[in-house]
């Protein structure tokens, strides 16, 4: 007989290709990355065969964008949503608690998203190594290797603040408001306003600790590091102009999931159903 954890991880990963989630995504990204690593020479005005670094940053930032959204689209409802529907009543007085169901959740999801990055730029890895040399193989399966593993952490990580928000509400429509915003403000706002710090303040130690707060942000340096791309503008550059640890990063995006996963068990238990 089955483990709860693995019952339920299992619905949940056989749910996402039900919806079309893993078809859908993987096919996106691997036409966006594709695009980007073979047509991205195009804006200088002809076309060139990629390379490693540019490809990987510019890969960084289209994936920082879409993957903490694909994952609060998907987590966002996964508990308020039962709720409303009743099932999650129903679930509960099953022989499971409600930690093994929380945790077989975020594993079967997890899956799906892990297998969405795995599929959607394994294709562009695949296809870049067609066209690299053979004493670059090595390298860009290390940085690939890398990217994917970090791309299924940082949506891992919003898989679980999409689950906070889920817990933490009454209705799916809230549920889903608060998501987008919470992916606005760290995806898209959050450098915007370190960067006006800087020019307002002067001062750039603290703005180097509040990016390695920022999931996203951790997701793009451990890459760019990584590579050793330095064409890089803006606020990132704190960080990657001085020596960078990219094994803390690593350790920093895993302590966000840790915690997420944490603080839902935390609400869970204590909810009223």
């Amino acid at each position: 007989m089955l483990n709860p954890v693995a019952l339920v991880a299992h619905k949940e990963f056989i749910d996402g290709f039900r919806h079309r989630w893993v078809v859908f995504a993987s096919l996106s990204f691997a036409l966006l990355s594709l695009a980007v690593a073979f047509l991205g020479s195009a804006v200088s005005g002809q076309l060139s065969t990629p390379q490693l670094a540019p490809t990987i940053s510019a890969l960084a930032t289209l994936a920082a964008l879409v993957i903490p959204l694909l994952a609060v689209l998907l987590g966002h409802d996964s508990f308020v949503g039962e709720l409303e529907g009743g099932t999650l009543l129903l679930l509960l007085s099953y022989p499971i608690s409600r930690w093994q169901l929380l945790l077989g959740k975020f594993l079967g999801q997890g899956a799906v998203l892990a297998t969405t990055c795995l599929v959607g730029f394994g294709v562009t890895a695949v296809a870049l190594g067609f066209v690299v040399g053979t004493d670059q193989l090595l390298e860009l399966t290390a940085a690939f290797g890398l990217f994917i593993f970090s791309a299924a952490l940082l949506a891992c990580t919003f898989l679980l603040v999409s689950y906070l928000v889920s817990l933490a509400v009454s209705t799916k429509g809230r549920a889903m408001a608060i998501c987008l915003l919470l992916w606005f403000v760290l995806v898209l706002l959050y450098d915007l306003v370190l960067l006006g710090l800087i020019v307002a303040e002067g001062s750039e130690s603290w703005v180097r600790a509040l990016m390695m707060a920022n999931p996203v942000d951790l997701f793009r340096l451990a890459n760019l590091v990584f590579v050793e791309h330095q064409s890089v503008t803006g606020v990132l550059s704190l960080v990657t102009s001085h020596n960078s640890n990219l094994w803390l990063m690593l350790l920093l995006m895993l302590a966000w999931s840790g915690a997420g996963l944490f603080a839902g068990w935390q609400i869970f238990k204590r909810k009223r159903v």
